[in-house]
């Protein structure tokens, strides 16, 4: 008998126990992600399964998925059919920074691929507790977009880029997931999608996918995202709805952000593809030279090399004592180590800059920290105030009761007093009316 359930339950063994199911991870509109175990290695992979929200039915008892009403049949097998080739295409693009795809099966009336387990959590993760530092975000803006430009050169769109479809490595290296929503270009000159299913992320989105009535989407959709995911970690905010950036343009993104980076978020997010960068070199351009963007390792002030050491020492050819000899040279050594050490401080790298830039973005955070606390207690006298309204409204509601209640006690009290006195009137007029 078919259940209520949609996901494998913890336990589950696919692959005739290759692979054991740990829990669930994720489930969207194409299919549900499990952490799993491959038994084989003892190791944590995770496994998607093509699952249609809406369409597909799980038998409790085998774990079979069935599709319940006959005219969704074709849809589904196009729509799985897709969801294989794309894994396969994936499969192949061999690049650090997109999901590595190891296995693909069919099984329980559908299919599966197995990806690597990232174990680095996600970039939404990162992000909800605030701004990123630039160099930071430029770091894995630049990751993406490597990953972008291998998915473009191979004839797809990714269609979802955003910071909770980007996980982290062992090595910390951002990683593109999910792909449930991609979309084929058929050729050079034609970009309409092979499938009329058009799914989006509200913030990340332009107007062509968000209104799912254009069908020509191309490399300019994506673009759009990566600069909207920008605007997310150097902001620290969700960016607005493409509706709201068609109407009233991109808010002010506070003053410690660079003109460049502004400039890049601002352009890629462009209501109209055409105004918007067209391929990820384009978009790469427009942003601060990647040295600069490149987060790098700690920053130490320069100590010089020691000197090497004569591998074959100098005999004295005046018969001066060798003790003697190696006693100057040490001393010399001292002298020389002494001389570069107490260089002057003009030769000393000078950080004041960076320290100044570093101020300012600490400034910055705390402003928008201030500020969301401000917006904290306005919203909370708000709320006060609207609770003493509903009190107040209730106070009043409550003695319209209290007067509905008295009224209708004194009408009940008049009506009988009519009902009283009605007889007595009535004799009345007969006999007025027999006089």
């Amino acid at each position: 008998m078919a259940g209520d359930i949609t996901n494998l339950p913890a336990g589950s063994r696919l692959q005739g126990g290759k692979y054991k199911i740990i829990k669930v991870l994720g489930q969207g509109g194409f299919g549900i992600t499990y952490l799993a175990e491959q038994t084989g290695l003892g190791m944590k992979v995770a496994i998607k399964e093509f699952f249609l929200k809406g369409s597909c039915q799980r038998d409790a008892s085998t774990s079979e998925i069935s599709i319940p009403v006959t005219d969704n049949k074709e849809l589904v097998a196009k729509c799985q059919k897709k969801f294989k080739s794309e894994a396969r295409k994936i499969a192949s693009l061999n690049n650090d920074h997109i999901v590595n795809i190891i296995d693909i099966f069919d099984e329980n009336g559908t299919s599966y691929y197995v990806m690597k387990y990232l174990r680095g959590g996600s970039l939404a993760d990162k992000v909800q507790s605030g701004a990123m530092p630039e160099r930071t975000a430029l770091k894995v803006i630049h990751e993406v977009a490597d990953a972008l430009e291998s998915i473009h050169s191979h004839g797809l769109l990714h269609l979802d880029i955003k910071p909770a479809n980007i996980l982290f490595d062992e090595r910390d290296r951002a990683v593109l997931i999910d792909f449930g929503v991609s979309k084929y270009v058929d050729s050079q000159d034609d970009t309409t999608t092979t499938s009329s299913l058009v799914g989006f992320s509200r913030g990340f989105a332009p107007l062509e996918q968000v209104n799912a009535t254009i069908t020509s989407l191309t490399p300019a959709t994506d673009l759009y995202a990566l600069g909207a995911t920008l605007y997310n970690l150097v902001v620290g905010m969700a960016p607005p709805e493409a509706s709201q950036v068609m109407d009233s343009g991109l808010p002010e993104m506070p003053s410690g952000i660079s003109d460049e980076v502004k400039n890049a978020v601002t352009v890629s997010m462009q209501p109209r593809k055409k105004d918007r960068p067209q391929d990820v070199r384009s978009f790469l351009d427009l942003l601060p030279e990647e040295k600069a963007a490149d987060a790098g390792g700690d920053i130490t002030i320069g100590v010089p090399d020691p000197q090497p050491e004569p591998s074959v020492p100098v005999k004295p050819k005046s018969g001066i004592p060798w003790k003697i000899v190696s006693a100057v040279l040490l001393c010399a050594s001292l002298i020389l180590g002494i001389l570069l050490f107490t260089r002057k401080e003009s030769d000393i790298p000078d950080l004041s800059g960076e320290v100044a830039t570093l101020t300012t973005e600490k400034e910055d955070l705390q402003k928008q920290v201030d500020g969301l606390q401000g917006r904290e207690k306005s919203l909370t006298q708000t709320n006060s105030s609207l609770r003493k309204q509903v009190d107040d409204l209730k106070g009043q509601v409550s003695t319209q009761n209290s007067r509905i209640t008295t009224l209708q006690k004194e009408n009940a009290t008049l009506q009988r007093q009519v009902n009283e006195y009605k007889p007595k009137a009535e004799r009345w007029d007969r006999s007025m009316n027999s006089r």
